[in-house]
């Protein structure tokens, strides 16, 4: 009885905290967080989670797509963002407000915080080249949001693989009770 108690009390320990966070081996691959959850910076300021980012990508989108310049749309969307990803813009605007090149600003903001990588690219070579970037941009944000859901269809799946614990916990005494001491009594009962 002792033992079954012990096992219970192992199974809702188990069930009540997850499982540690899984670090990605490959360095491209950026750690998606929720919405709550956020990364710190050497500064003290969050730095803008992945979903935060694709929301201000969508809002660039709109504001390059009606005819802003790309500082312009920056601008506009700063406005319209929570505080961290405000934070990450106004660094670059306050750079280009004190007459550093649009570029090097996005490229800072994409060594701070990986996840504008794709974006900031994206944009230094809308810059150079003079070139349209709304078709780019909607790769971008597709590329993002494909991610995004297979970081969350892997976290779905880890939880089939945690569910097998304790489903093998309710199963194992009965198999032992009705398999394994029945075969274990007959093989004694023959010797003796």
């Amino acid at each position: 009885m002792k033992i079954f108690a012990i096992l219970c009390i192992c199974l809702a320990v188990y069930l009540w905290f997850p499982l540690p966070r899984q670090i990605p081996t490959e360095p491209d691959v950026v750690e998606e967080t929720s919405e709550s959850e956020t990364e710190s910076d050497p500064s003290g300021f969050d730095a803008a989670s992945r979903s935060e980012i694709l929301h201000i990508l969508e809002i660039i989108q709109l504001g390059l797509g009606s005819g802003m310049t790309i500082s312009d749309a920056l601008e506009y969307s700063k406005k319209h963002s929570s505080h961290a990803a405000a934070h990450e813009l106004d660094q670059i605007l306050n750079q280009f407000r004190l007459g550093m090149p649009l570029a090097h600003g996005l490229e800072k903001i994409a060594i701070a915080n990986p996840g504008w990588r794709s974006i900031s690219d994206t944009l230094i070579t809308s810059l150079s080249s003079g070139s349209t970037v709304s078709d780019q941009l909607s790769e971008v944000a597709f590329i993002l949001q494909s991610s995004m859901d297979t970081e969350k269809l892997k976290r779905i799946k880890s939880v089939a693989v945690k569910s097998v614990l304790p489903l093998g916990l309710c199963f194992l005494p009965a198999f032992i009770l009705l398999a394994v001491i029945p075969v274990i009594a007959g093989l004694l009962r023959g010797f003796i």
